[in-house]
């Protein structure tokens, strides 16, 4: 039983982190919008220096940039997760859930 519970809670999670972000719940950062215009006018203009280049060097820059966005991505995601399983932990602390349930075991669904 104690599985199945942490299962659908990990599931439940990855479901609510893939969802619209134009939810009326959606977290607005101070800054990002601006900050997002600023880093695609860098990009054209990184792109098109990046044209310049040899086609080696041309192709490594390429190749991180494409990384870098991927590195980026997971990165938010494991933000994302903790946030939830701090406040899960929390919410444990405080007795406001079950303490009987496994800690290593909600952890090794999260982490799948």
């Amino acid at each position: 039983m104690q599985n199945k519970i942490w299962e659908q809670v990990g599931q439940f999670l990855n479901r609510l982190r893939c969802e619209n972000v134009t939810r009326d719940t959606a977290v607005e950062m101070p800054g990002y919008r601006e900050t997002q215009k600023e880093m695609e006018a860098l990009r054209e203009k990184c792109e098109a220096v990046v044209w310049q280049l040899p086609q080696e060097q041309r192709q490594l820059l390429v190749d991180w940039m494409a990384k870098l966005e991927d590195m980026n991505s997971l990165e938010g995601q494991k933000a994302y997760c903790q946030g939830y399983v701090d406040c899960i932990l929390l919410l444990s602390g405080m007795g406001l859930l079950r303490q009987d349930l496994s800690i290593e075991e909600f952890m090794k669904w999260i982490n799948r």
